[in-house]
């Protein structure tokens, strides 16, 4: 599933939304496709909710950022926030081969319409409206961790790891945004050099697809994890099939303060300017209500 807000400010100003990856256990969810292999371009259609999943396939894959890229990400940041970027750039490092085995991932973020299904199936209410009201085509948005999670286990699927997240957003070559190095507005759903004021219609910018299909991994709005957020979790976590520490971990922001029990955030949300968000490495957090 997808979703979500950079800080409790964001979740109340650009609205948080979902997607979901297949859990390789169930039966019903085969790592088969027919009688063949799945392969990259490879589409299955989830029962439950008609999304459609894309294959991401099993392998190495680049996680994670450079010091380079790090440095020049850090440029964009005004001098005042300086400590508050670099805490969240560095906890991208170090950058490294990570193998993961193969999964269907949502192509799209879990919309409005798919949402409101899943409230009337479980008898659940809806969180409030953004600001542009409700649109079903638009991307769910306002739902905590735990609406996504449930979410998930409705629809028989998983919020993905963020190492799940990752590799579906970038593919093998550890390129920087889901469609190459080169920062590019147009692309994905994003105030910076445009007139957005909401979100947009789910797959609506063709040009940003990653390199497994999967659509606004970058902007309309952040998407939760399944992983409790560690800034230090790269210096010492697995290299196959990471799944995040396996339980919260206190850590303190730069002028914010302590923190405890946060969820790993990915993928920008429309409202942010600031490109090095929308970076495929870019790890960002919140908590989970």
């Amino acid at each position: 599933m997808r979703a979500v807000w950079l800080l409790v400010v964001a979740i109340m100003v650009t609205g948080v939304g979902l997607v979901c990856a297949a859990d390789m256990a169930k039966k019903d969810i085969p790592i088969y496709y027919g009688k063949l292999r799945a392969k990259i371009g490879d589409v299955k259609i989830n029962p439950k909710d008609g999304s459609k999943m894309v294959w991401v396939p099993g392998g190495e894959f680049l996680m994670g950022s450079t010091d380079e890229q790090i440095a020049a990400a850090l440029k964009e940041w005004p001098e005042k926030l300086k400590a508050f970027g670099k805490f969240f750039l560095d906890s991208g490092k170090p950058q490294r081969n990570v193998h993961l085995d193969g999964y269907w991932m949502y192509k799209y973020e879990v919309t409005v319409a798919q949402y409101r299904k899943f409230c009337r199936a479980t008898n659940r209410g809806r969180p409030g409206a953004p600001d542009w009201g409700w649109k079903d085509d638009h991307p769910m948005v306002n739902v905590t961790w735990q609406d996504a999670a449930d979410y998930a286990k409705w629809a028989e699927a998983s919020l993905p790891t963020e190492a799940q997240w990752e590799k579906a957003a970038r593919g093998t070559d550890g390129r920087i945004y889901p469609w190459g190095n080169k920062w590019d507005a147009s692309k994905y759903a994003t105030r910076a050099k445009t007139e957005l004021k909401s979100t947009h219609r789910v797959g609506s910018y063709k040009f940003g697809t990653s390199p497994y299909g999967c659509m606004d991994m970058a902007g309309n709005v952040w998407e939760w994890c399944a992983d409790w957020y560690d800034p230090d979790y790269y210096k010492n976590s697995p290299t196959k099939n990471p799944t995040g520490p396996s339980e919260a971990v206190k850590f303190a922001i730069p002028s914010v303060g302590d923190v405890v029990d946060a969820r790993v955030l990915r993928g920008g949300s429309w409202y942010y300017v600031n490109d090095c968000l929308y970076q495929c490495a870019y790890r960002s957090n919140s908590t989970p209500v």
